[in-house]
């Protein structure tokens, strides 16, 4: 069974770029208006034989209006909308709390 383990640098929004590690994505977008959503998804997805998974996320800059969306995709969800806001994804985001 595959589980997640890094971000999948082929799989993104051309906003975002990858570190060689997989593990820490820049967002490279001016965070203006909702056209400038970028999403990443991980590298595999969660088994659905997995009853639960853990993972975490270290947010380094919030940004100005703290436009980020953690969370859960579908494989067709589009990469240029904050996930949670499409039928295929879920997510918390900073900017409700």
């Amino acid at each position: 069974m595959d589980l997640p383990t890094a971000w999948n640098p082929d799989d993104k929004y051309t906003l975002l770029s990858v570190d060689s590690s997989g593990l820490r994505v820049n967002y490279e977008g001016l965070g203006v208006l909702d056209d400038d959503c970028a999403a990443i998804r991980a590298n595999h997805s969660t088994p659905p034989e997995c009853e639960s998974f853990y993972f975490e996320v270290d947010i380094i800059d919030e940004g100005k209006n703290k436009w980020i969306g953690i969370g859960f995709c579908e494989k067709e969800v589009d990469l240029n909308r904050m996930p949670g806001w499409d039928y295929g994804s879920w997510a918390y985001h900073g900017d409700n709390v």
